[in-house]
């Protein structure tokens, strides 16, 4: 994994994320999120940064400078997925949507993203 694209596609599949979810977090359209994926397209600084933040990874990474994130990414799991749409219990019952969601944005407000 040594180029950005194959690092985007890395990520997004081992956060199992479609290209859709992806490129409406970000709000561009699918296909200009594919076409960074296959390498035909680079993104502008701003779409770069926005990548970094929904990936929770450095603008760095994705540009091949740091290789950090890739120590022991086989047990990694994004979080807000995993709230979103994991199998969970809190404290021996299943969350409703609403508490998902709500978990979701506990965990936003700590770590500071925007929807």
């Amino acid at each position: 994994m040594d180029m950005f694209s194959d690092k985007l596609r890395y990520l997004r599949k081992h956060q199992e994320y479609t290209q859709i979810d992806v490129a409406q977090k970000l709000g561009i359209g699918q296909t200009t999120y594919n076409r960074y994926e296959r390498g035909v397209y680079e993104p502008d600084y701003k779409t770069l940064k926005k990548i970094a933040n929904f990936f929770q990874v450095s603008i760095d990474y994705l540009l091949d400078n740091d290789d950090e994130i890739l120590a022991d990414t086989d047990t990694l799991v994004d979080l807000s997925h995993f709230l979103l749409n994991g199998n969970y219990t809190v404290f021996a019952q299943f969350p409703t949507d609403g508490d998902r969601q709500m978990l979701d944005k506990i965990v936003k407000a700590i770590y500071h993203v925007r929807d």
